[in-house]
Parts: structure tokens; C-alpha cells; sequence
């Protein structure tokens, strides 16, 4: 199944992009369906740069190849998505629940397909051998560094969670080599996250990263990526779009990391749940 979200990762990357590959992405935004039956040489001469520029342009949007690419593009446009306005007076209310419905699956779904097995693994080596892990990350991200906390913190790890810089700081200030951040931020660019990643990769240590397509300056500075495909308007009452494909995101990493530990992670998550039984009502719904 082809991998969605192929415009929105370049409609997010396009500032940071170097000239030759910001021409080959504003040709394709221009002309999406002309790009899908092109050839590498073909995009090349019509968006006037060069076969290298295309190829560098398909692997710093971590496409595997441009026919990867091109059939990312073919399920987009298939789906025909359109960014969410939220703030619309002469919507009616079943046109603004569709059309919120409609960006919010959307999403989820492409952020979850973005999701590659390999970076999977590496961020569950890192968890695994981890003597602590912070996670950090600032306003609605501070809704996934708690759920980041509370999920892994189920399963017998080490987590600290938090909002606040200076308690980041304070937490990383002891920093072990075994030590692992995982930093989340929509943007990228996030400066009180943006700093505290860079204290860490000063100092050698693993980051891992829930983040914006990996052309920002927070996926620069990780070990590991994972991706959030969003469509976000500048303005608007709150994320929704990026903060569910994130916590969809930790729910694929926990998901991941239960199955390839599975005795430990059944026997962690028996203790926890025996830990809290006495304070739970039976309702039928646990």
C-alpha cells in the first residue's frame, strides 16, 4: 500500500529545502498529476534543475526512490484532500464535523503510514537499553510526552515526563551516555525543545524525535525520526490534526515494542494493572 501525505511533507519541508530542490518541489505542487507520469530525467528538464537535484529531493523527504514518491502523489491525489479551515462562519455545523472528520482520519492515517519498520527498531533498541528516558515537549505536545510517559511507564521504564524547560533541564543536567530524550514538536522548531535536543547532541547523547516531516532543525539534531504527516492552518483554536497522529504514532511504537518483547511486556503490564486493581471499579469496560 503506497505510502500518503506525499504534498502535505513537501508543502511542510518547502522553506527548508535548498534552491534546486525547492524548484523540483514547486514544480510538482504545480502540477502534481503531470509529475506522476514523468520520468526522473523528465521532471528534471521541466522543473530546470537536474536528475541528481530530483533524486536528492525524493531522499531529503525520506521517499525511498521517486517511483515511491510518484505513488505517494497518485494516493493523494485519489483521496483529493483539502486543508481544514476551523475558523469559517458560513459553514454549517455538518459541513465543518465532515470536513474536521474527514482532515482528522486523514491525519492519522498518512502519519501512521509514514511510519517506517526500520526506525521502529532503532527507537526501541534505544528504550530498551536505555538507564532513563525524558520525554519533553511544550503546549499540545505536552499531551504526548504524558501519554509517552504513562504507556512506557506501564511497561517498567524509567520515564519522566514534562513540560517545563527548566525541569528538562534540570532532569538531563545529570546526563548517563544511557540516557535517551524523546522530543516532540510538531514544528520542528520549537525553541525550549530545540535547545534542550541541542544540550543532548552536544553531549553525545540519543534523541529521538516525534516531529514534522524530517527537515527541520529537530530532526537534524535525532538519532531517530518519527515522522508526523499533518495539515495545520497557521491559525486556528488548537492543534487537532498533528496532536492525534502523534499519539497515534505512540500508540504504534508501544504497539511495536510489546510484540517484539513480549513476556517482559505482558509481566510488566499485569504488575501495573494488579498495582492499581484495589482503586478501580469493575464497570466491564477494563
Amino acid at each position: 500500500m503506497p505510502i500518503t501525505g506525499a504534498m502535505e511533507r513537501i508543502r511542510q519541508n518547502l522553506d527548508r529545502l535548498k534552491p534546486s530542490e525547492k524548484r523540483v518541489a514547486l514544480w510538482i505542487l504545480d502540477n502534481p498529476t503531470h509529475c506522476t507520469n514523468l520520468s526522473v530525467r523528465e521532471l528534471a528538464e521541466v522543473s530546470r534543475t537536474s536528475q541528481s537535484a530530483v533524486i536528492r529531493f525524493c531522499q531529503r523527504l525520506q521517499f525511498k526512490s521517486f517511483p515511491d514518491l510518484k505513488l505517494s502523489i497518485v494516493a493523494d491525489l485519489s483521496q483529493n484532500n483539502q486543508i481544514f479551515s476551523e475558523i469559517n462562519p458560513n459553514s454549517s455545523f455538518h459541513a465543518i464535523r465532515a470536513a474536521l472528520e474527514e482532515s482528522l482520519v486523514t491525519s492519522i492515517k498518512n502519519s501512521l503510514r509514514g511510519v517506517r519498520e526500520d526506525a521502529l527498531e532503532q527507537v526501541c533498541q534505544l528504550i530498551v537499553s536505555s538507564r532513563r528516558i525524558v520525554a519533553f515537549g511544550s503546549g499540545a505536545s505536552a499531551v504526548v510526552a504524558t501519554d509517552i510517559q504513562q504507556k512506557l511507564q506501564r511497561l517498567g521504564y524509567n520515564v519522566w515526563a514534562t513540560s517545563d524547560f527548566h525541569t528538562a533541564a534540570t532532569l538531563l543536567a545529570h546526563f548517563d551516555p544511557a540516557d535517551v530524550l524523546i522530543a516532540v514538536s510538531y514544528s520542528g522548531g520549537t525553541t525550549d525543545v530545540l535547545e534542550i535536543a541541542q544540550w543532548i547532541h552536544a553531549h553525545g547523547g540519543p534523541i529521538i524525535s516525534i516531529t514534522g516531516y524530517g527537515l527541520s532543525p529537530l530532526g537534524d539534531l535525532s538519532t531517530a525520526v518519527l515522522p508526523i504527516v499533518a495539515s495545520e492552518v497557521p491559525l486556528r483554536v488548537g492543534a487537532a490534526g498533528s496532536l492525534l497522529a502523534a499519539l497515534a504514532i505512540v500508540n504504534s511504537l508501544l504497539l511495536f515494542l510489546v510484540n517484539k518483547y513480549p513476556e517482559r511486556s505482558v509481566a510488566a503490564l499485569s504488575q501495573t494493572k494488579n498495582a492499581v486493581a484495589s482503586h478501580v471499579i469493575p464497570t466491564g469496560l477494563d
